[in-house]
């Protein structure tokens, strides 16, 4: 498959600030602090590694942004879009001296003003050196970022081909009594995909993870799986995340090695159903809150109705991150519109059996919804896994030596 190659221009990036800039006057503020990886990269563009080394953009409403960046980043962050070399200050290191470190400076940028406003996700002990400003929390940032441009989507959906190519590939390295440690080792093929495919691939926004949770550990979506854990009996989850020069996505599936029981079939079947109802659900002006809650609704009425059985919201939007607004959850004030990028994977977790799992990565149409993960549709019966190719044996013999090694070793 030839993919286009997608990036987000200058102009882009220089609505973004303007956006920003508009919201900041319109809360009364004097200034605005950005703080967070994201943010920084959303509105400029520019990748870094912050390590212990804070970053701020400061916005004001009718002037330029200001990057208060470390004097080691500063030639680097010269890549930032829309900033001119002459708005990008530094601070010496850190720790450093009264005067030159990033405590100092930023009081010397932030100067008369008076009405300051900081990200929800700025760090303590930076929120701590403003608390003399009563600064407000705003999510400034976090609403641009809701609906995505059509630049953002082609990165997102490019993200999402990865994600498919990932979970085949987790699929084929699948059979009964196979490790994690065998699918964990494909990861690297879709790496390497990756740097082969893009000109511009960016080391510091490209990541991906890819493992199946085997039964009964899919149980526990939030656990860490084991190089050693064996793919038997019981549902499994193969689970990817992509992020691909900053934009993310996700293509989950509940499969088997060992033929289904009949509870497990319905349980599978019930999870499918839960699935096509959120998908009914998806259009625009559509309460987030209000999918969660017929989805809990419908599990609920067909015997599921311990909260330790569902475990969590229906989905949430993708973006720079793998998980960001809209939230499709009770709770949530979100609601749909055109352009957002969302997961839908209502789950069924049965202790001692396994979890029963899909997602995928869907774009908000003004029809109602598109699915950018579309490899692997639904499915009436799920997928059973059983016996390895040649291939499979080979690599079987190669990893198993390796991890009789690694715990010799231990």
């Amino acid at each position: 498959m030839t993919l286009a190659a997608p990036k987000i221009e200058c102009k882009e990036y220089l609505e973004r600030q303007a956006k920003l800039r508009k919201s900041v006057g319109r809360e009364g503020l004097d200034l605005f602090i950005v703080s967070s990886f994201e943010s920084i990269y959303y509105l400029t563009g520019a990748g870094f590694e912050p390590l212990e080394r804070p970053f701020f953009l400061l916005v004001r409403p009718e002037a330029v942004p200001t990057l208060l960046v470390p004097k080691l980043d500063h030639e680097h962050m010269n890549k930032a879009q829309g900033i001119d070399p002459e708005n990008i200050q530094i601070y010496w290191e850190y720790p450093a001296p009264a005067g030159r470190n990033w405590r100092d400076r930023l009081h010397d940028q932030i100067g008369h003003a008076k009405a300051v406003g900081v990200e929800p996700s700025m760090p303590l002990d930076i929120a701590q050196e403003l608390r003399d400003f009563s600064p407000r929390v705003l999510p400034l940032v976090e609403r641009l970022r809701l609906i995505k441009s059509p630049a953002e989507i082609a990165m997102i959906r490019r993200a999402a081909h990865y994600a498919d190519m990932g979970l085949e590939r987790l699929l084929r390295a699948s059979y009964y009594d196979a490790t994690a440690a065998e699918g964990f080792a494909e990861t690297r093929h879709i790496t390497a995909q990756i740097i082969r495919d893009l000109d511009d691939w960016d080391p510091l926004t490209t990541k991906v993870i890819m493992a199946t949770w085997a039964a009964p550990w899919s149980a526990m979506p939030h656990c860490i799986p084991n190089l050693n854990d064996r793919l038997r009996a019981g549902p499994h989850v193969a689970l990817v995340l992509t992020r691909v020069n900053g934009y993310a996505a996700e293509s989950e599936r509940t499969y088997f090695t060992k033929e289904p029981t009949e509870l497990e079939r319905s349980v599978f079947k019930l999870m499918e159903e839960a699935r096509q109802r959120a998908f009914d659900s998806i259009k625009p002006g559509k309460p987030c809150a209000e999918i969660d809650t017929k989805i809990n609704e419908f599990l609920r009425g067909n015997g599921y109705k311990s909260e330790d059985q569902r475990l969590h919201r229906t989905g949430h939007g993708f973006g720079l991150g793998n998980h960001e607004a809209p939230w499709l959850a009770e709770g949530s004030t979100d609601v749909l519109q055109p352009n957002m990028v969302i997961s839908i994977e209502p789950g069924i977790y049965l202790k001692d059996v396994g979890g029963f799992r899909h997602s995928d990565t869907v774009l908000v149409t003004e029809e109602g919804y598109e699915v950018l993960t579309a490899n692997f549709p639904h499915a009436s019966e799920p997928a059973v896994i059983s016996n390895p190719r040649l291939v499979q044996q080979i690599k079987k013999r190669l990893v198993r030596n390796k991890l009789r090694v690694m715990q010799k070793h231990r």
